[in-house]
This record gives structure tokens, C-alpha cells and sequence, in this order.
């Protein structure tokens, strides 16, 4: 019996929003075609999020801060010399496979992004994107006018969002929350030590403390990164890293988090109150500025500086609990579904075309 179709995926890390929405799309991949063999590499924390969720990958060995030097070009490089083609590639902003793959492979990669080169002030360095094969913009084309310095043609589907599998009721009575207890949920991914998660982590606990009532709890998840007064305790919960963050999520009142991460469209479509924060420090692409931008202009959340007194950020985040949170219709949204099957449609086409010659 002849092995199935094989398909590489490659996850960059910088933080949890890329795995989570590839392991999205591979899950709805698997279950759509549980035939197709898939094979993941991932780096920096994108492979600690596939692993909390028990995805077995090749961990590239590549920090998230030097995702895109030369040594992780010749590392990705080295690591795919290990294996024969595979009949599709997918590479969710890990470039340095795009070249790698028109190269040594014959063949094309299909690149999943959020941003360009052009973005960034490097217009010159666009071109390298085309040698994917096309060009899937997870992200709103309004965040994205161009012009771009690529021929592809750039498809937008926009994040890849998915239903809580878990009501609001379950979720509370799980944190043994009463109906009355307000709950305020604060994540920071998985770059915590970036200057602009540790400001919007630490102003919003300092927040808390000086503002909240005793008896409503801030599920935090990140690991305890300041000190909590010992009356305070219980007002404060450090959840840590968790394969659960729906559960918290689901039951809040509201949630913090930093404005430039993809958990924020989530937290739309499941029509989650969200204050978004930024912070001037930390530089994003342009097209970040846009999104956040756009999704506040639309009302989809309130934002917020994470330069501001903690009186400033308790009325913030009292504003932004009153929001009625809903996704515009107006803007993209898509599903792993939605992805999987446009790469698996991908894949067929491949392989028909090798069948033939």
C-alpha cells in the first residue's frame, strides 16, 4: 500500500497566534483528509504552544527573537535538507522556506502572513515573497492598502477565528464563579518579557489592586511576575501558560490583552468585551497599527495606552466591559476549515500536476 500525500507544515513562533491558528487549520487538514500525512516544524514558542496542546513537531531550535537572521535561514535550510520533497508546504511566515523550496525542491510554497516587507520600511525585500506560490493574508485587507512590491496575487481571508467550545455559564461555574463576581481575565501570549506585554501586564495588575472591589478575581495567564499582598491573594490568580485560555475567556467580563496579538479577533467573534493595548516602546509592522485602528473606529474594542495613570486604566477598562463586543461583517473573517480546504484543494492540484508530469 503506497504512503498517502505528505504535506510540511512550518510554524513560526514570536508568540502563541501563529500556532494557534496553524494548529487550527492542521486539525481541520487532519480531519478533513485524515489520508494527507503532515508534518510540523515550529520555533521559538510556537513549538512550546504545540506541545502544550500535545502537537508532536520538530522543534527548529530558533529563538523568537531571531526568527529571521541568516543562522535561522540556514537552520530551517539544513533541517529541510533532512527529508525528501513533500508534496505541498505550507510556511506561516517562515520565509527562509520559500527560497528553500523553489531551489532545492522544484516546487512552491504557499505563504500564510499578516504582514510584508513593505511594512516594515523594506520595500526592496517584498520580491522574496514571491517565490511562494500564493500568498493567503490572514489578517483585514483594510490593514493592508500596499502597494506591496509582489506580483502574487495577495488572496485575503482574514483571522482564523473559531466558536468557544465552551458557554459562559460552564466556563464561570468551572472557576467556581458566582453569577454577581466580576471576572477580568489578562493575557500577554507567550512573549512576556517584550517590553509592551510586561508594561500592559504590570499596569493592569497594579490596576486591580489599587481599583477592583475584594471579591472579584484577575485570572492572569502568564507565571507570577510581581508580588500580590498577602489580603489580596485570592483577588488575583496567576493561571499560568494554559491549553485551557477558552475556559477563562468565556467566563469574563471582560479581557485584557496586548492590541497587536491575533487573540483579540477571537475574542470578537466570540463577542468577548476586550480592552486592546499598545504600548509606544515596541514597533509593529504598519499594517498592526491599522488593524487596531480599524477594529476600535469599528467598535469591535476599546483601546488603550499602557502609558496611563491606573486611574486612567480602571476607566478604561470599564469602558471598555460596557462595549458591546460583536465582529463586523464589514472586515474578513475565516475558520481552520475554511484554510484547510483551500490548501487541501492546493494539494490535489499539486499532485495532479506531478501525476501527469
Amino acid at each position: 500500500m503506497s504512503a498517502g500525500p505528505r504535506v510540511l507544515f512550518l510554524a513560526r513562533g514570536h508568540g502563541f497566534g501563529h500556532a494557534a491558528r496553524d494548529l487550527r487549520i492542521i486539525r481541520a487538514m487532519r480531519a478533513l483528509r485524515p489520508d494527507v500525512e503532515i508534518q510540523v516544524m515550529a520555533s521559538g514558542s510556537a513549538a512550546v504552544y504545540l506541545d502544550l496542546y500535545g502537537e508532536s513537531c520538530i522543534d527548529m531550535g530558533i529563538g523568537d527573537h531571531e526568527d529571521m537572521t541568516p543562522a535561522a535561514g540556514a537552520r530551517v535550510w539544513a533541517l529541510m535538507d533532512r527529508h525528501d520533497p513533500f508534496d505541498l508546504v505550507v510556511a506561516d511566515e517562515v520565509v527562509w522556506s520559500l527560497v528553500y523550496c523553489v531551489k532545492r525542491w522544484r516546487r512552491r510554497a504557499i505563504l500564510l502572513t499578516d504582514w510584508f516587507y513593505s511594512e516594515l520600511g523594506a520595500p526592496e525585500s517584498d520580491p522574496i515573497l514571491d517565490q511562494a506560490g500564493e500568498i493567503l493574508l490572514l489578517d483585514f485587507s483594510v490593514a493592508h492598502p500596499g502597494p506591496f512590491g509582489v506580483t502574487n496575487p495577495i488572496q485575503a481571508f482574514g483571522p482564523v477565528v473559531e466558536e468557544f467550545r465552551v458557554d459562559r455559564e460552564a466556563a464561570r461555574a468551572a472557576l467556581g464563579a458566582a453569577a454577581s463576581e466580576t471576572i477580568v481575565v489578562l493575557t500577554i501570549g507567550g512573549m512576556t518579557a517584550m517590553v509592551d506585554n510586561t508594561a500592559i501586564a504590570e499596569l493592569t495588575v497594579r490596576t486591580w489592586l489599587e481599583h477592583a472591589p475584594p471579591g472579584h478575581r484577575l485570572f492572569v495567564l502568564a507565571e507570577p511576575f510581581c508580588p500580590v499582598p498577602d489580603d489580596r491573594a485570592a483577588d488575583v490568580v496567576w493561571a499560568g501558560f494554559t491549553a485551557e485560555p477558552e475556559k477563562y475567556y468565556a467566563a469574563a467580563d471582560l479581557v485584557v490583552a496586548n492590541a497587536n496579538g491575533t487573540v483579540i479577533g477571537d475574542l470578537v467573534w466570540n463577542r468577548i468585551p476586550v480592552l486592546a493595548m499598545t504600548h509606544p516602546a515596541v514597533t509593529y509592522p504598519d499594517s498592526f497599527g491599522l488593524r487596531v485602528k480599524a477594529m476600535s473606529e469599528a467598535g469591535m474594542t476599546v483601546h488603550g495606552e499602557a502609558t496611563v495613570s491606573t486611574s486612567a486604566q480602571w476607566q478604561l477598562m470599564d469602558e471598555a466591559k460596557r462595549n458591546d463586543c460583536r465582529p463586523d461583517p464589514a472586515f474578513e473573517w475565516t475558520t481552520g476549515e475554511q484554510v484547510a480546504r483551500h490548501l487541501l484543494a492546493r494539494l490535489d492540484y499539486m499532485l495532479a500536476k506531478s501525476a501527469t508530469g
